[in-house]
């Protein structure tokens, strides 16, 4: 599947993960596939950068795009799985 119609498929709250996870995953591979490979690159490099900081502000910044991008790769998985 192309990455523009896994992203029509999109609900309201995918819509809103993936407008707040693009800082991670931008530019957005034409592939779908190769976009849940991105948005895993993006969750490892999240929980390093959470593990290292200590400050609790950076922590919940961090905490909030991790569930974004867990949230995102879940709602695609499933569209993917079903199609």
């Amino acid at each position: 599947m192309h990455s523009d119609e896994l992203i029509k498929s999109l609900s309201k709250n995918g819509t809103e993960d993936l407008s707040s996870s693009l800082q991670w995953i931008n530019p957005i591979p034409d592939d779908a596939f190769a976009l849940i490979e991105k948005i895993d690159m993006a969750l490892n490099i999240v929980k390093f950068s959470q593990s290292r900081q200590a400050e609790e502000m950076c922590k919940k910044s961090t905490s909030n795009h991790l569930d974004s991008l867990i949230r995102l790769r879940a709602e695609i998985k499933s569209i993917l799985d079903n199609s």
